[in-house]
């Protein structure tokens, strides 16, 4: 049961983990359409066909500059992180049921999508979704960062999670790739430039916050 509602205009941390901690991306191609997946779920209309081998990433940028209609956004999306066991998502609510709606759409087409490329049954994802509300703007900009230094536990990334090729981070401190579909506004108005706002994410986690691990969190 969860603790709490969606509130229409208030950002939350979602996250999701493979049921017992099982892969849920195993080749770069994977990535990529989730990658995809993450705007084109974002609407009231059915999610355009996303093909098993093509990257589908110019499917987003179809989106972005008009050439597909998936509807109203349900959420505003201000960032992420893809790692192997699980996704961790900033999110802001549009209607009281968006997140709801919008996590579903990915949960479902994720994992038809896998089942279905590597001849697999049954959930891939923990029966529900976890999330907190991000009540306080300093936590707001707290999690973006905690989600942006998500890949630094991977060793290949460990001193370069900025570069990450499966978060937005690269989105906040270079040219963001989706356009409208992910709203950095929110995190990136509150610092000076793009530079300002990666020595940020560079620097220590502050201790003052609640540890985002006792959560289930990684």
């Amino acid at each position: 049961m969860r603790k709490h509602s969606f509130i229409t205009g208030e950002f939350y941390h979602v996250y999701a983990h493979g049921i017992a901690d099982f892969h849920i991306f195993k080749q770069v191609s994977d990535y990529k359409r989730f990658t995809s997946l993450i705007f084109c779920a974002n609407g009231t209309k059915p999610i355009p066909r996303l093909e098993r081998t093509n990257d589908n990433l110019s499917l987003a940028w179809d989106i972005t500059n008009g050439k597909i209609d998936i509807g109203d956004a349900l959420v505003d999306i201000v960032c992420f992180a893809l790692m192997s066991t699980h996704i961790h998502l900033l999110l802001r609510e549009k209607d009281g049921k968006g997140v709801s709606v919008y996590m579903h759409k990915l949960f479902t087409s994720h994992a038809k999508y896998f089942n279905l490329k590597y001849d697999r049954r049954g959930r891939l994802f923990e029966s529900i979704f976890q999330s907190r509300h991000v009540n306080s703007n300093r936590y707001l900009l707290h999690v973006s960062k905690y989600i942006h230094r998500n890949p630094e536990k991977i060793s290949k990334y460990k001193n370069s999670y900025i570069n990450y090729p499966w978060s937005s981070c690269q989105d906040f401190v270079d040219h963001n790739r989706w356009g409208r579909l992910l709203d950095l506004e929110p995190v990136v108005s509150q610092f000076k430039d793009e530079e300002d706002y990666q020595n940020y994410v560079l620097e220590p986690m502050r201790d003052d916050f609640p540890d985002l691990s006792t959560f289930g969190l990684s």
